[in-house]
């Protein structure tokens, strides 16, 4: 995502990176996909925040007219976009409940393990907050990560038109179950 920042304001950089990081959560349940959207991340991007109805609009899959009917891979259900509308709304939900949201709280929320990022350099930015300082854990309270696993929910069902067991399935993979307290389904 390093490039994404210089092309992208800082709010938007952080939501990239919030989806960036749910997409590679969401790869417990659905591998293949997220690795080919991986390779066309930063375009995916580019296309949404361009124009965001239109990357969202169905038909931009393989063969329909949209900005993404290049026939990639599972582009039929491309996880990409939906994951930054999902990101852009769970960051509008926390600063209209003010829990102390900052520009990287949601982008925080969906961080990629230590373990996870490809390269040194990779990790310690992402372990930082502003100015290189040590991140702050996010907090909400149980009730707050329902809602952010609602948000999420409703718009894997609404914009990415899945049927709600796989939506289920995959909120818990972005969200995780643990951390609204649920019993994983």
């Amino acid at each position: 995502m390093k490039a994404s920042r210089h092309v992208y304001d800082t709010a938007t950089a952080d939501v990239a990176e919030a989806a960036r990081g749910m997409l590679d959560r969401a790869a417990a349940v659905a591998p293949e996909q997220v690795a080919a959207e991986h390779r066309a991340f930063d375009m995916l991007c580019m296309a949404y925040f361009t124009d965001p109805e239109r990357a969202l609009a169905p038909g931009t899959g393989p063969g329909g007219d949209g900005p993404l009917g290049f026939g990639m891979p599972g582009a039929q259900e491309l996880l990409t976009p939906v994951l930054l509308a999902a990101a852009t709304a769970v960051g509008a939900y926390l600063g209209d409940k003010a829990v102390g949201a900052s520009r990287g709280l949601v982008r925080r929320m969906f961080a990629r393990s230590p373990a996870a990022p490809s390269s040194d350099e990779e990790a310690a930015t992402r372990a930082a907050g502003p100015a290189g300082e040590p991140a702050e854990a996010v907090r909400l309270d149980p009730e707050q990560w329902r809602e952010v696993r609602r948000i999420v929910l409703h718009t894997l069902m609404r914009h990415g038109g899945m049927p709600r067991d796989r939506a289920e399935l995959m909120a818990s993979a972005v969200v995780g179950d643990g951390l609204a307290e649920e019993t994983p389904r």
